[in-house]
């Protein structure tokens, strides 16, 4: 007789809450220390641990709960379902934060990009600069920025919760 597993909707709604919740609130403290409009590798860093612990705690705790057994399709589910949870809550977040509690927000993100710009192309004409600065305006609309950022959540979501899937993984026995 084969024995079912658990539903895997619990698991990712509270790690999907807890990765919400927990990017929301580094972004608070970014927000605050006035440092949300700038992106490093450090701040990348932290986003992509915070992801990633979020997703392996998910994993090995319905692993535990399922006797632990757990499959690469089940790890996938869960993993890219947590991200994409984790994203709804944050993209909500941002928009609150872009149009509500600091539209200026764009426009810093904007200036920063076309300083950039202006540094690192001394060389180029004026027409070619005023081409990338309407690029990058394109693409600091809120809307573009939320899509950008949901497609990435389930680009990354597959990816780490794929890796870690095939680490964890446990087949059941299917003559038991």
């Amino acid at each position: 007789m084969k024995s079912k597993s658990i539903p895997i909707k619990k698991y990712v709604i509270q790690y999907g809450f807890l990765l919400g919740l927990s990017i929301i609130i580094y972004s608070l403290v970014n927000y605050s220390t006035g440092n949300y409009t700038t992106k490093s590798v450090f701040h990348y860093s932290i986003l992509f641990l915070i992801t990633l612990f979020s997703i392996v705690i998910g994993l090995i705790s319905f692993k535990r709960k399922n006797n632990y057994f757990i499959s690469l399709s089940e790890a996938l589910k869960i993993g890219i379902g947590i991200t994409v949870l984790g994203g709804f809550m944050v993209t909500f977040w941002e928009i609150i934060v872009l149009k509500v509690i600091d539209p200026e927000i764009i426009t810093q993100f904007e200036d920063r990009q076309i300083k950039k710009i202006a540094e690192t192309s001394k060389d180029f004409s004026q027409e070619n600069i005023e081409r990338k600065i309407a690029i990058i305006q394109k693409f600091t609309s809120p809307w573009i920025m939320i899509i950008k950022g949901l497609v990435e959540d389930i680009i990354v979501g597959f990816f780490l919760s794929f890796i870690t899937g095939l680490i964890i993984r446990k087949k059941r026995d299917p003559f038991s």
